[in-house]
């Protein structure tokens, strides 16, 4: 279940230099189980043949690091888009010393 309360960073917070990093870019859209949280979209680098199967972002829940956790479930538009669905946040912060504020992973076990 995702928490309620007063969140920041994270997705919302990534930003062109980012993008212009990356030899091309996609559309992913963050979808939510429940109509609580709105459904979004945000254009990121690609940096595989095919779409992350995970994809981490920092965020801050409650004035505490975390990070939010999604999930793809549909790459039928790759590499243009694909859609991942939220999974959790957990309490903690991205990879010690990874300066990013979204990880791509591209397989789940890692």
């Amino acid at each position: 279940m995702r928490p309620q309360g007063p969140r920041s960073g994270g997705i919302d917070d990534v930003r062109g230099p980012i993008m212009a990093e990356g030899l091309g870019t996609f559309v992913a859209v963050f979808l939510f189980p429940d109509e609580a949280s709105e459904s979004f979209s945000k254009r990121l680098p690609v940096i595989g043949a095919g779409p992350p199967a995970v994809i981490r972002a920092a965020a801050a829940f409650e004035g505490a690091a975390a990070m939010d956790v999604y999930r793809l479930v549909d790459a039928s538009a790759w590499p243009g888009a694909a859609a991942y669905l939220y999974a959790e946040t957990v309490p903690r912060t991205l990879a010690d010393g990874d300066g990013d504020l979204v990880q791509q992973i591209s397989t789940p076990d890692d």
